[in-house]
């Protein structure tokens, strides 16, 4: 991508150019993660939610945990720990 320039409004809002939305698929209404590194602004856009599910599942299997019934008392919680050795 190239070097574009947008004004920051008095709100401190600023306008993404078009083209870069377009080429991202951002959507109005669309949250993106803005983070500070050595000075300068990086946005990054919008995990997609099947992205998100598969991460968390990858990191299930590598735990030995995927496919446990989840519950909300301790039993659940030991049976996890017992998996894990710990």
């Amino acid at each position: 991508m190239s070097t574009m320039y947008s004004t920051i409004t008095t709100k401190g809002q600023i306008t993404l150019p078009a083209s870069w939305r377009r080429q991202l698929n951002l959507e109005s209404g669309q949250k993106v993660a803005m983070r500070e590194v050595d000075g300068a602004i990086i946005i990054d856009p919008p995990q997609r939610l099947a992205n998100l599910r598969m991460r968390a599942r990858a990191e299930m299997e590598a735990a030995g945990t995927w496919g446990m019934e989840a519950s909300a008392d301790q039993g659940w919680v030991a049976a996890v720990a017992d998996k894990m050795g710990r």
